[in-house]
């Protein structure tokens, strides 16, 4: 017997009959301490061994615990001796092998569950892919004949054995993190090779068909394209509840590949073997990012470092379909909720993810369609009205909230009919609660609600009223088609004359969605910040349109840039500066005229820089005065009301001693007045409490007016210089 040749015998600790064995010896050849070391042998790196017949099988080198066994004897496991057909006591010739284990890239592993076993569903091949390998982390040391028997999971008792690794049935490699997986061999379990084509969606159609598409580039050759893409990943982003997430879940049930979702906890060295992996196998596979912004958003520690790996991955998959002059069948998909804003410039690189398509929300036919895919048990004789009319009413609802719609209708409907019969079909009533519950999820965050301020609750101004109605109306007939209406209104004039009540009031009469900001609420001191406030403001707008943006203290952001502080410094002037031009190409950028009207209010108009009049930014320049006798007698007597006045308040009295006051000016006088009722001076000669009007007529005499005859004046000559 040679030096090589040993006497094989059991490892001492492999039981027969073990219950759930952790497989951690299975691969390992034990070898006397001494011999260990005078053939060469090192720990933990490959040995052959081979018998009389032709095959060769790898094995992990390892030193015997146990000195006393003689040092022509190895130690094996049963699973080795039955994959080798070695018998006990026979000689095998063991040599040093060519260096460490490798790494263990794809485990083929088939179920031998009993026969008359149900079949593996498709839906559960991922949860035990993944339990499986966790099995083999413990094993440390893969190779073929591994078993896994009578497995628990969910419920499902199973079993499988391992065919093969790295696409060989003789060789032995070690377990790696994120580089390691399963694939089932058997074609009744693996369900993978389906069609990479997604099934039309309601309120989607031409986003599914931009899609496949993208998908159809992987089944062809690239020859005779002009400018091929390359890329093998795409990002599809949309604002929350418009379907991101349900269409990976489409993408997932293809069945086209193996899935591999990365997630916020993943490093980005597991990342690169993801894509090494996948790169490597025969077979599709799917990497699928929900929210990116989890992973290199800009709150996130190590976002350089993910942003430089998955460019990386990318670029791998995009140097492969260059090479091969088609696709790798790796698909990577992304999502996010803006693509311009959560995809960094170095990720929208060509060869990375220059492709991409957005979900917007809805429009009324697509909302009509969601509507229709949920099928509502609304009566057969009102079915397709209820539908309409929902659509209709739902503007700035996305698929989510149009769902969350009809849960609450169906909650409201189970509360009325008590016990839930099939009889009774949801009513408008139902819907109405439903509605009334859910807010459209475009109209979250800095979106607000107006108060319900209608026409006839401000007195007087009936020409700004007028002037506002006319630019909101629609015309019909021919003349729709012979006229656009204006894109913005300005507002201006003395502070505290209504003017963002008049908003409100303009916002609830057009049911229009309504945004309201102060100027000075969009300035940050980040560079680019502002900016992109203004961006994501003018996005929501046209996700929920019909809508109205109200801009407050507009004079705060769209200050001239030739006038003193106008210039393009630092500080405030450069973000102002900024703001103003991300503004004038916002507004210069409305694809949907009518559909997003922008209204702002100012009281120093000679601030705002000049471009904003130009044809096609603010069209109108309205002029709101302070109140006139009708709208403070409408004020006094609203406050008369809210307040509780006593009887024998004379409210247009009271509007005849406050002329010159704004309608600030005069609520304050109501809000003040009682307040300081208790004064010796409110008092009579004889030591009574004064009248009512009494008091308010001293309260008036008390305020001074804040609105000068010199700032009527400056906004008389304003006025007369601009006037359209």
């Amino acid at each position: 017997m040679g030096r090589d040749d040993f006497k094989v015998r059991l490892q001492p600790q492999d039981v027969a009959g073990q219950k759930n064995p952790n497989y951690r010896n299975a691969a390992k050849i034990f070898i006397h301490p001494t011999t260990f070391a005078q053939g060469g042998f090192t720990t933990a790196y490959l040995c052959n061994v081979e018998t009389d017949g032709p095959s060769r099988w790898e094995a992990v080198a390892w030193p015997a615990p146990d000195k006393n066994v003689a040092n022509n004897i190895i130690s094996v496991s049963r699973i080795f001796q039955r994959m080798a057909g070695l018998e006990l006591g026979q000689i095998a010739r063991v040599t040093p092998g060519n260096g460490p284990v490798p790494d263990a890239g794809v485990v083929l592993m088939k179920e031998i569950t009993d026969a008359d076993a149900t079949p593996l569903p498709p839906s559960e091949q991922t949860r035990w892919q993944y339990y499986l390998e966790s099995r083999l982390e413990l094993a440390e040391y893969i190779m073929a004949g591994i078993s896994f028997d009578e497995v628990v999971l969910n419920g499902s008792r199973r079993s499988f054995i391992v065919t093969s690794v790295n696409g060989r049935t003789s060789s032995v490699a070690k377990y790696a993190p994120g580089s390691t997986v399963v694939q089932f061999s058997d074609d009744e379990v693996n369900k993978t090779g389906g069609k990479l084509e997604v099934d039309r969606l309601p309120g989607m159609a031409r986003q599914i068909d931009e899609l496949n598409d993208f998908f159809d580039d992987f089944n062809v050759e690239f020859e005779g394209y002009t400018t091929p893409t390359y890329s093998c990943g795409i990002v599809i982003h949309g604002s929350h509840g418009t379907g991101k997430s349900m269409l990976l879940d489409r993408i997932v049930a293809t069945n086209w590949g193996r899935v591999v979702r990365l997630s916020y906890n993943d490093k980005p060295s597991a990342i690169q073997t993801y894509f090494k992996t996948a790169l490597e196998q025969r077979s599709p596979t799917i990497i699928l990012i929900d929210d990116v912004t989890k992973l290199i958003g800009k709150d996130q520690s190590g976002r350089q470092a993910m942003i430089e790996t998955i460019g990386a991955g990318l670029d791998d998959l995009a140097n492969k379909a260059r090479q091969q002059n088609m696709r790798p069948h790796v698909l990577v998909v992304t999502t996010c909720l803006d693509f311009l804003n959560d995809i960094p410039h170095a990720l929208q690189r060509p060869g990375r993810f220059e492709e991409h398509i957005a979900l917007p929300i809805p429009d009324a036919a697509g909302r009509k369609e969601i509507i229709r895919f949920h099928k509502p048990t609304f009566a057969a004789d009102v079915f397709d009205q209820y539908v309409s009319d929902l659509g209709d009413r739902t503007h700035a609802y996305t698929g989510a909230d149009l769902r969350k719609v009809l849960y609450r209708a169906t909650k409201a409907w189970r509360k009325r009919v008590g016990r839930p019969s099939i009889t009774q079909p949801l009513t408008w009533e139902d819907v109405t609660k439903g509605l009334h519950e859910v807010r459209p999820t475009a109209m979250h965050d800095i979106n607000l609600k107006p108060p319900t301020v209608r026409w006839s609750d401000i007195g007087g101004y009936e020409d700004v009223k007028i002037a506002l109605q006319r630019v909101l109306r629609k015309p019909t007939g021919p003349r729709a088609k012979m006229s656009k209406p204006p894109k913005g209104v300005l507002l201006y004039g003395p502070p505290g004359c209504s003017k963002t009540m008049t908003a409100q009031a303009m916002a609830t009469e057009s049911d229009f969605n309504f945004f309201a900001v102060k100027g000075g609420e969009l300035l940050n001191m980040y560079v680019g910040e502002t900016e992109r406030s203004i961006r994501n403001l003018f996005k929501r707008a046209r996700e929920a349109s019909p809508s109205i943006i109200f801009f407050d203290e507009f004079d705060s952001i769209a200050g001239s840039r030739s006038g003193p502080g106008g210039g393009g410094g630092a500080g405030g002037a450069g973000n102002s500066v900024q703001a103003l031009t991300t503004l004038l190409t916002e507004m210069d950028g409305f694809e949907r005229i009518g559909e997003v009207f922008v209204l702002a209010a100012t009281n120093k108009p000679e601030l705002l820089d000049p471009a904003l009049r130009r044809p096609g930014r603010f069209d109108e320049l309205i002029y709101v005065p302070l109140p006139d006798a009708k709208a403070r007698e409408a004020i006094f007597a609203a406050k008369a009301r809210e307040l509780q006045f006593p009887d024998g308040v004379d409210a247009a009295e009271l509007a005849r001693h406050a002329e010159g006051y704004s309608g600030a000016e005069v609520a304050r006088i109501c809000d003040k007045a009682f307040w300081d009722a208790g004064d010796d001076d409110d008092d009579d000669e004889d030591g009574q409490q004064a009248a009512p009007m009494d008091v308010l007529l001293a309260a008036i005499r008390k305020t001074p007016k804040l609105v000068t005859q010199d700032m009527l004046f400056h906004y008389a000559q304003w006025q007369e210089r601009f006037k359209s």
